[in-house]
Parts: C-alpha cells; structure tokens; sequence
C-alpha cells in the first residue's frame, strides 16, 4: 500500500514538472539553437533564457544597435500565441506611426492618431495605418515601404504583424515563432531591408557637399565588413565613405545611413611635384 502510493506521488510530481516545461528540453533546445545562429551570422551576443525564459539576440547593425527577441505571447491585438519581436534606433522622436495586420478598429486609435488611406482600393485592407502627422506617413509609406511590410506578413507563414514607430525607436513584432534557425534568419534579414529603406525616406533637406580638394586617407577601414582596407578601395560617389571594392558589390549601394547612393568612384593617385623623386631626403 505504502509503494503503491509512494508510486503515485512520483507520477503526480513527474506530471506537474512536464505541464510547466522541465519535460520537455527540446523545445527550448531549438529555439536557442535558431537564436544562437542568429547570433552568429551578426556577430552579437546572445542572452541565453533562464528558467521558461526567452532567448534574445543583440547585435550592431551599421553602427545601429538591433535587438532580436522571442516573446512567450504576442501583443493581444496580435494574438495568444508566440512572437517575435525586433527593436531598431529610429532617428525621430516626434513621429509616431502604426502599421498593423490584422486592421486596427478606427475607435480604438489613440487620441489625435489619424488613420492613412492605403491605395489599392481594397473593400478590406490587409492592414491599418494611423499616425500623428499625415504627411510624414505619406513620406514614409513609400511603394517599396509598403512592399517589405506585405514581405514581413506573408513571410515565412502569413501571421499578425505590428510596426511601430514612436520615441526614437522602431519595433517590428510578428506573431510568429521560427521553428528553424534559416527562418529566423531570413525574417530578421526582411527586416534589416526595411529598416534600409525606410532610413532612406529620411533623406529629405540632407546635402552632402562636394570636396574638390585631395584628401590623403592614412587608415581607411570599411563600413561594411569593419576591416581595413589595404587593396581594392572605393568611395561613395556622394558622400565619399570608403569600401572594399567587394562589399560595395555585395550591398549594392552605400552603407551610410541618409545616404543610398548606388555609384562609387575609385582613387586617383596624386600627381607628383615637378622634381620630386618619390623618396624620403634623411635629415642631416
């Protein structure tokens, strides 16, 4: 009598710590596994969780500073279930917008958020965007903008998507959690190519200013890589940002914020003094 009770408690007990997750490591197990990877294609560190935690991920980004997260339960206007959730620097303070899957209702916007029409001319929009400033949602609701967010819903599985922008910060949350570590990965790579171009809608008043002048450049290191460069160097035909010929190709454009600029130029060596031999005169 007293085993078979003795028996009984341990499969109450045993029953209890498998309904609260200590049954069941390969769950965690994955889910780390796809942050860890993260964590390595970005160089950041990752933040392992503790008991029933969540993993997350911070890297730099472009001299940005990216926080990647897993969330237990998503927002409940996204859903119960799990997310995923993205912050980014966002040079405005002012500026508040909301894009969000499925439509937010228009009496539940915050007071003085005005709600922005989408073209398309669809009887049920797939999403609803209100803000504080018209215009500003205007500018930065740009064709390709609106494209990486139907990207961001519909990729890998379409599911409830939020993007906001507010207080110097942008938060991109998904109700979603990646099963594999390439599906993570390609999110947060959407991601970053939103954030590219919508730093790019910030561009307006900005002027870079020519420079005729020669400059000697003593140390170049590159913006995309972080390396520096001793073979290979190109500049930003705009701003004159110097990089490995190689990872220009790679990026496609100028790895400066504001900037975009889709050319390069290369060096042209200095011509030299009429007399001059090229080498150093010792002292005496």
């Amino acid at each position: 009598m007293a085993c078979t009770l003795v028996f009984l408690i341990l499969v109450t007990v045993l029953g209890l710590l498998a309904g609260f997750g200590w049954g069941r490591p390969s769950h965690a197990g994955w889910l780390v596994e796809s942050y860890r990877l993260l964590a390595q294609r970005f160089h950041g560190t990752l933040h392992r969780p503790g008991w029933r935690g969540m993993p997350r991920v911070v890297f730099s980004y472009r001299a940005a500073g990216v926080t990647v997260e897993a969330l237990v339960r998503a927002p409940r206007e996204l859903g119960s279930g799990p997310a995923v959730r993205i912050h980014l620097p966002w040079p405005e303070s002012a500026l508040q917008i909301e894009v969000r899957h499925p439509p937010r209702p228009p009496h539940t916007a915050p007071a003085g958020w005005q709600p922005f029409p989408l073209p398309g001319g669809e009887a049920v929009p797939r999403c609803s965007v209100f803000g504080s400033d018209p215009r500003a949602m205007a500018e930065f609701l740009t064709e390709v903008i609106r494209w990486q967010v139907e990207r961001l819903r519909t990729q890998p599985v379409v599911s409830p998507l939020c993007l906001q922008l507010g207080r110097g910060t942008m938060l991109i949350t998904k109700g979603w959690q990646a099963s594999r570590g390439p599906e993570l990965l390609a999110f947060v790579e959407a991601v970053l190519d939103l954030y590219d171009q919508a730093m790019l809608t910030r561009t307006r008043g900005i002027t870079f200013l020519e420079q005729h002048a020669a400059q000697v450049v003593e140390r170049a290191v590159c913006r995309v890589c972080g390396e520096e460069i001793h073979e290979g160097l190109v500049f930003c035909r705009r701003c004159k940002t110097p990089h490995h010929r190689e990872c220009w190709q790679y990026v496609g454009r100028c790895s400066v914020f504001a900037c975009g600029e889709t050319e390069f130029r290369e060096p042209q060596v200095a011509a030299r003094a009429p007399g001059e031999t090229g080498k150093r005169r010792s002292s005496d």
